[in-house]
């Protein structure tokens, strides 16, 4: 649990989430996809098949799997995500009233302090 208001804990795991997002993109490739390399065949999370710039290899095809959701949760759903933090702290600062039992308010602080909670 964060010390931070409701909306300043959206904000500051939506810009640690961009920040991360961020950092993760090379070249302005925000997705990711799963391949294999060419002499081994292990799998492996790419930003380009072609010419990749961003390789995550896991040496046990079991692990296929991990790689599946490495691709799922790139630098696009970050950001994405991090514009959905954002744009729901903005709604918060802007309500006349809050609550906190609401379905979408426990989501996003559960969301935000999954977040805030990883950098510890």
């Amino acid at each position: 649990m964060t010390n931070l208001s409701p909306a300043k804990e959206l904000r500051a795991a939506a810009a640690l989430l961009r920040d991360k997002a961020t950092a993760a993109i090379h070249e302005g490739r925000t997705t990711w996809t799963t391949d294999h390399t060419l002499g081994s065949r292990s799998p492996v999370v790419v930003d380009d098949p072609e010419q990749p710039s961003v390789l995550i290899e896991t040496y046990a095809a079991r692990l296929e799997r991990v790689n599946s959701y490495l691709a799922l949760v790139g630098p696009a759903t970050g950001l994405t995500l991090a514009d959905w933090l954002d744009e729901h702290a903005r709604i918060l600062a802007a309500a006349t009233q809050y609550d906190p039992d609401s379905s979408l308010a426990r989501h996003a602080h559960a969301v935000a302090r999954q977040i805030l909670g990883g950098t510890q």
